[in-house]
């Protein structure tokens, strides 16, 4: 498994969060609405990315998009 950075854009914002998965395409074809990313945004401090690993959400669970949204709410 391999941890991979998502965002889900809401519109006026995006929840961002670590995925474990096999893949990016596993991802792409088990979550269509988020956006995977190799590397984190310039902005997102090293501080604010561990604690996105911490709390990475395994991509065979059925409510990953929902665990995401109520972490961040």
């Amino acid at each position: 498994m391999q941890t991979h950075l998502v965002a889900f854009e809401y519109g006026t914002g995006a929840v961002w969060g670590y995925v474990n998965a096999g893949s990016r395409t596993d991802i792409e074809s088990m979550i269509p609405e988020v956006d995977v990313f190799d590397e984190p945004p310039p902005w997102m401090t090293e501080d604010e990315v561990d604690e996105l690993r911490r709390h990475a959400v395994d991509v065979r669970g059925h409510d990953v998009l929902d665990r995401l949204l109520r972490r961040a709410g």
